[in-house]
C-alpha cells in the first residue's frame, strides 16, 4: 500500500480533530452557564466521555480483534499522553490555575483508580470479573462527579450566546463529539498503516500511535479551553477523559475478551503513568496551579518517554 492515502488522512482528521473540538468546548460551555452548572463538571462529564470515545471504540475492536496489547497500550498511553503532552502544552501556553475542589477530590480519584487499573491487570490479565468491576467503579465515579456543584468554583467562560436555546447547544455538543470520534478514527487509520509500513509492534503501536491520536481530541479540547481562558475545561477535560480511559476503555476490553497484559506494560508503562499522576498532584499542590516551569517538565517527560519507544521499536 502507498504511503500517500494514509498521510492525507492523517492531515484530514487533524483538521476536522481541531474543528470540531472547539465547537465541543464552545457549546458545552455554553451549556454551563446557561443551566448553572460548574464548567468543570461539564468538562469530566460531557467533554471527557466526548473525547474518550475513540479509546473506547479502538480498545473494543482490538480486543475482539485478539489484540489486547493494542487496547492495553491505547488506555495507558493515551493517559501518559493526557498528563506528560496535553497538561504540559497547555501549561506552557497558560498557567492552570486549579481551585480547591480538583485538589480535595478529583484528582486524589484519578490517581486512585490509576492504582486500582494496575491493580487488576498485575496478575498478567483483565478477566471478565475484573471488567464488570471496572464498570461499576465508572458508574460510581459518575454519581460522585454529578452530586458536586459548587457555586464558588466559577470559570472564565466565553460571552452568553443568546441565540441558541441548550437544546442546540446540545445538538452542537452532538454532533462535534461524533465528528471527533469519525476524524480522530481517520487520522489513527492513516497512522496505524503508517506504523505498519515501519514494522513496530501492536504495544508500541498502542503506546504510541493510537494512544496519540486517539488522545488528539483531549489536546484539541485543552488548547480550545486555553483559547477561551476556561483552565476548569481543561483540567475537568483531563481528570475525566484518564478516569474514563481506566475504567472504561480497559473495562470495555475486559468484557468483550479476556485480555492479556504484557509484562512490559506493567513493570515501564503502568508506572510511569502511576508516576505522573502523583507528580500531576504535586504540582497543583505547589501554588495551587500548573505553572510553565512544570507544564515544560512534563513535556520533557513525555519526549522522552516517546523517544525511548521509539528506541525500543527500532531495536525490535
Amino acid at each position: 500500500m502507498s504511503i500517500i492515502l494514509p498521510a492525507l488522512a492523517v492531515l484530514a482528521g487533524l483538521g476536522l480533530l481541531m474543528w470540531s473540538a472547539d465547537k465541543l468546548v464552545f457549546n458545552a460551555s455554553q451549556i454551563a452557564t446557561k443551566s448553572g452548572i460548574s464548567p468543570f463538571i461539564i468538562g469530566v462529564i460531557i467533554i471527557g466521555f466526548g473525547t474518550s470515545a475513540p479509546e473506547m471504540f479502538v480498545s473494543a475492536m482490538a480486543a475482539l480483534e485478539g489484540k489486547g496489547n493494542l487496547a492495553v497500550g491505547n488506555a495507558i498511553g493515551s493517559n501518559i499522553t493526557n498528563i506528560a503532552l496535553v497538561v504540559g502544552v497547555s501549561a506552557l501556553l497558560m498557567p492552570l490555575v486549579v481551585k480547591s475542589e480538583v485538589l480535595k477530590h478529583s484528582l486524589p480519584r484519578m490517581l486512585i483508580i490509576t492504582g486500582l487499573a494496575w491493580l487488576l491487570a498485575s496478575d498478567g490479565w483483565l478477566t471478565f470479573l475484573d471488567g464488570v468491576i471496572l464498570i461499576i467503579c465508572l458508574a460510581g465515579y459518575l454519581m460522585l462527579v454529578s452530586r458536586f456543584h459548587n457555586p464558588d468554583m466559577e470559570s472564565e467562560i466565553p460571552a452568553l450566546d443568546e441565540s441558541h436555546s441548550i437544546l442546540i447547544e446540545f445538538l452542537w455538543c452532538a454532533l462535534a463529539i461524533v465528528l471527533l470520534i469519525g476524524s480522530s478514527r481517520l487520522l489513527v487509520w492513516g497512522a496505524v498503516e503508517i506504523a505498519h509500513f515501519l514494522g513496530v509492534s501492536d504495544l508500541i503501536i498502542g503506546l504510541t500511535v493510537i494512544a496519540l491520536g486517539t488522545s488528539l481530541p483531549e489536546l484539541a479540547a485543552c488548547l480550545a479551553g486555553v483559547r477561551s481562558n476556561s483552565p476548569d475545561l481543561v483540567l475537568g477535560n483531563i481528570v475525566g477523559s484518564n478516569a474514563f480511559n481506566a475504567l472504561a476503555v480497559l473495562g470495555i476490553a475486559a468484557l468483550v475478551s479476556r485480555t492479556e497484559v504484557n509484562s512490559e506494560a506493567l513493570s515501564r508503562d503502568f508506572p510511569v503513568v502511576f508516576i505522573l499522576s502523583i507528580l500531576l498532584i504535586i504540582f497543583a499542590y505547589t501554588g495551587r496551579r500548573i505553572c510553565r516551569t512544570e507544564g515544560g517538565i512534563l513535556l520533557i517527560i513525555y519526549i522522552s518517554y516517546m523517544a525511548y519507544l521509539v528506541r525500543l521499536a527500532v531495536v525490535q
